[in-house]
């Protein structure tokens, strides 16, 4: 089951902005059925702003529809100027040893 990870960045003084666009956009995104967060949000503050990172793992069969899930999600942000963001599909460690014809070391 792959992974969603999707990094977000946005200057500081943007903070309040993208604080109050999360809970307004909240009730338009439950959590999704179609994945299972394992690092919801990690923050870091960084001279040239905030960087935040979350990661979904993919419930098997669903990874269409949580991957346009997650891109729905984080457009709701582009009105917010200096908001920038990645998603990004990352397979597992089993997938990746899967793809080579190996199994991951014990």
């Amino acid at each position: 089951m792959p992974y969603i990870v999707v990094k977000s960045k946005w200057p500081s003084d943007k903070t309040n902005e993208v604080v109050n666009k999360a809970f307004e956009i909240a009730s338009k995104f439950p959590p999704d059925p179609n994945s299972e967060s394992i690092i919801p949000n990690c923050v870091k503050a960084t001279e040239e702003g905030l960087i935040n990172i979350t990661i979904v793992e993919v419930k098997k069969g669903k990874f269409d529809e949580a991957f346009i899930r997650a891109t729905k999600y984080w457009l709701e942000y582009h009105d917010i100027v200096g908001f920038e963001y990645s998603v990004e599909a990352w397979m597992t460690q089993i997938e990746a040893f899967s793809a080579i014809g190996r199994q991951p070391p014990q």
